[in-house]
């Protein structure tokens, strides 16, 4: 009985020192970080529509609506989740696109090209990027390194407030421009910057007043037909 009780104690001792983090040379052993947990919760602006569905890619949650082969691709304003888009993602749904819109992972170099992946996945095989002041920002920044190559950029009151690579001279393709004269949240003189940057030329459309991003879509009589051409042209 001995016997037995001493290696009971021996493979007690080996134990703790496993759960302490110990190791069998005295090095600590690192400690792991769980890996996220996603909630399976269907978004509130897919909850009337059956054929819509969210999933994850990674940590970027795409929303889906819509069918057919001609894709667009939504990102948000800076403050914005992946619902933010929910007008336009229905209208636009509504006129037979196949629209992800996407949500931003911490490293947002990332979200774009996981929503392309995603939605080129669900059968889309052209695809517009379009986004509204910092996702109108990323949308001009990385069009020129995503793959597929999107085949059209749609611009509204685009802010560079996540500088990414290749930048807006690394993408030739067409490009819309949306903006407000009095945008102060997106200065003119800034955003002409930023789209002259880009070497394929811009196709610019300015507003009076100040409205900014989501606003300047919903609420601008001329933006909406612009969008829709632009879609057109692009995608066929």
């Amino acid at each position: 009985m001995r016997g037995f009780r001493s290696a009971g104690v021996a493979v007690a001792a080996a134990l703790l020192a496993a759960g302490c983090g110990g190791s069998g040379d005295g090095k600590p052993v690192a400690a792991t970080t769980p890996p996220k947990v996603h909630s399976t919760a269907r978004p509130t602006c897919l909850i009337s529509d059956a054929g819509g569905s969210a999933v994850w890619a990674g940590d970027t949650q795409v929303l889906l609506l819509g069918t057919g082969t001609k894709g667009v691709v939504l990102a948000p304003q800076i403050d914005g989740n992946a619902c933010s888009w929910t007008d336009e993602m229905h209208r636009l749904a509504k006129a037979g696109y196949r629209v992800a819109v996407v949500s931003y992972e911490d490293d947002r170099s990332k979200s774009l090209p996981a929503a392309v992946r995603v939605l080129t996945s669900q059968g889309a095989t052209k695809v517009v990027l379009m986004g509204a002041s910092a996702g109108g920002g990323l949308v001009v920044d990385q069009a020129g390194g995503i793959s597929p190559a999107p085949v059209g950029v749609i611009a509204v009151s685009p802010v560079e407030v996540w500088p990414q690579k290749p930048g807006p001279e690394g993408y030739r393709g067409p490009m819309l421009l949306l903006e407000s004269t009095s945008d102060t949240g997106a200065p003119v003189s800034e955003v002409k910057a930023l789209v002259g940057r880009h070497p394929g030329g811009a196709q610019s459309l300015y507003f009076d007043g100040n409205d900014h991003g989501y606003s300047l879509v919903m609420l601008q009589d001329r933006a909406r037909p612009a969008i829709d051409a632009f879609l057109k042209k692009t995608l066929g």
